[in-house]
């Protein structure tokens, strides 16, 4: 297998067909409205990786903004506004890319924090010397996240204080005429539009997602191949399709009592994804009423668990606690390993360990992973992605959100809003004032 993944279910649920499922399937496929450059409704999103002005339109600015000069990538963003883009650059870049200081290094300010900040602040003190070194990406939907607010204004008056010309390195994504797109254009920085329809937890394939990862050298052209290989795929009418059947597994799961979705990546680079993946699945399909008013309170819990670091945390419980998970198990078949010296002063301690490749025993560790969920009898599925690439992650990520729109139309629950989010913005906003 070159390029892509595969998806093979271990469980006993019944997945009844469903003809309502049938035909929504049916009406996204009959959009296609990204390769237009088309979007008028919330699914649209889907299309963003066939459309080739959105992709020009990042590339456009990074012919403005991005030079050799350039260091730091600072995404001011919360939630969809930076969690794509954050799973993709740690899962091609890992926990320790500052070795690579050929590339620029993607930071993320999200949670207001002082620490956090004085950190930064400290950092940008001792290496940025002038304004080319340094590029601020202010992702707001609304234009009016408060917390993004609050961190651009932190940020913009340390900068401007050594840097008067920080203005220049500058560039807001948001929605058109939003008041953040308005003080974008009064200032002169540069702007980038999210369609309308889209929403954050789905807008990695747009200006959100691309515009940051091209600047820091990611290749989104190949994310976006990935993507619209994929998009093709889960518009399929037939049983073909790869989005249909593991929305009709979960569904089944959650009918069976399963209240948990577990995502299980055996690749500590992939824990962003899997933070992305729980956005997408809480925010999406936990709701109080469902697309007919009636109160369900409806949903099921994303978890994200790392291999083989939480199976020393977590696996007793797995194994052998209450039944309510259903588990996916992803891993990359191409990876790379080093090999354990066979002589050093804990060579004698483990046998067999001695001469193996790190690859070798992280696979090991996977098959009896996957042996003792099959011998528990437990619901789950395995992903196998060819490798941890620009074009896995794209393919990977067009298909969860197309697996979580279709479990939310089983569902009956609206997957494009969040209504009880403003339980606590609300509230935020009043003492605030």
């Amino acid at each position: 297998m070159k390029e892509g993944f595969t998806y093979t279910p271990h469980h006993d649920l019944v997945t009844p067909s469903s003809p309502a499922l049938d035909a929504y399937i049916g009406e996204i496929a009959a959009m296609k409205e990204g390769a237009a450059g088309k979007y008028s409704v919330h699914e649209s999103s889907l299309f963003l990786p066939l459309d080739e002005k959105i992709l020009a339109e990042a590339e456009s600015q990074g012919e403005k903004y991005v030079s050799a000069q350039l260091r730091y990538i600072v995404v001011i963003g919360i939630g969809g506004s930076n969690l794509g883009a954050k799973a993709v650059y740690d899962a091609l870049r890992g926990t320790y890319d500052p070795a690579r200081p050929q590339k620029p290094k993607l930071v993320f300010l999200d949670t207001l924090s002082h620490d956090t900040f004085r950190a930064l602040d400290e950092l940008f003190e001792a290496r940025v010397e002038h304004s080319e070194q340094v590029l601020i990406n202010i992702v707001s939907k609304s234009g009016t996240t408060a917390e993004s607010v609050a961190n651009f204004a932190l940020l913009y008056r340390s900068l401007a204080k050594r840097l008067p010309d920080i203005a220049s390195r500058i560039v807001a994504t948001t929605d058109r005429d939003s008041l953040l797109w308005k003080a974008g254009e009064k200032h002169g920085w540069g702007l980038l539009a999210i369609p309308l329809p889209v929403g954050g937890r789905f807008s990695v394939f747009s200006a959100v997602g691309l515009f940051p990862l091209l600047a820091a050298g990611i290749d989104v052209r190949e994310f976006c191949r990935g993507a619209a290989e994929m998009c093709r795929a889960i518009t399929s009418p037939d049983e073909t399709n790869p989005a249909r059947r593991p929305a009709e597994e979960l569904f089944a799961a959650m009918r069976s009592g399963c209240s948990m979705v577990n995502l299980f990546y055996f690749h500590p680079e992939l824990e962003s994804l899997g933070k992305w993946e729980r956005q997408l699945i809480a925010e999406s399909l936990g709701k109080e009423k469902d697309v007919t008013g009636k109160t369900v309170h409806a949903g099921i819990t994303p978890l994200v668990s790392i291999g083989s670091t939480d199976l020393h945390s977590m696996a007793q419980l797995y194994f052998g606690g209450p039944r309510d998970k259903f588990t996916l198990l992803i891993r990359a078949s191409e990876t790379k390993g080093d090999r354990i010296p066979e002589e050093g002063p804990l060579s004698d301690i483990v046998p067999g360990l001695a001469g193996k490749e790190t690859s070798a025993v992280m696979d090991a560790i996977y098959r009896g992973v996957s042996a003792a969920y099959k011998a528990h009898a437990l619901p789950h599925g395995e992903v196998l992605l060819s490798t941890v690439s620009s074009h896995a992650l794209g393919q990977y990520m067009e298909w969860r959100m197309a697996t979580v729109m279709y479990l939310a139309k089983l569902m009956k629950v609206n997957a494009f809003d969040q209504p009880n989010v403003e339980d606590y913005k609300s509230v935020t906003k009043k003492l605030l004032q």
